[in-house]
């Protein structure tokens, strides 16, 4: 996982050739111009997904893992909390490959904040659980980038 403000984000550079073409878009374009649903940048290799979600209680939601892509996730309107889970995962829905994404539970995790001037960068195979309400934020307003595996 990475996490940090976006005006650090072009200092990830270098780790994935997919990932340096979403750092370049992010860095020439106004997310907040972007319009709702999918975005090509490089075709099936890098885009973005545009969506207005409602968060959830943590209890509500299972962590979710992907094999094909990493998520860049930037809110542009509203605040959330995202989860990593730390330790085993219990299987909860087997992995989907048409889907990219399997579900799971963990009883460990970490939480952090993630809002407008933030990002994260959650790598294949890393159960996390996005989405999960902040106080006073029953609306997130985000851009998840699906970033394919190099």
């Amino acid at each position: 996982m990475l996490y940090d403000r976006l005006e650090n984000l072009e200092q990830y550079s270098g780790l994935f050739e997919n990932l340096d073409t979403a750092i370049e878009y992010i860095a020439t374009h106004d997310l907040g111009e972007l319009p709702e649903g999918r975005t090509d940048i490089d075709g099936d290799k890098v885009y973005v997904n545009v969506m207005v979600a409602d968060s959830r209680a943590s209890e509500d939601a299972l962590f979710e893992t992907h094999s094909r892509y990493m998520d860049l996730q930037v809110d542009l309107d509203g605040v959330e909390l995202f989860e990593l889970a730390l330790g085993e995962l219990q299987e909860k829905q087997p992995f989907d490959e048409s889907t990219d994404c399997g579900f799971y539970a963990a009883e460990t995790s970490c939480a952090a904040v993630l809002g407008e001037d933030r990002f994260v960068v959650f790598l294949t195979e890393e159960a996390h659980k996005p989405t999960v309400r902040a106080a006073g934020y029953d609306k997130v307003k985000k851009a998840v980038f699906k970033i394919e595996r190099d």
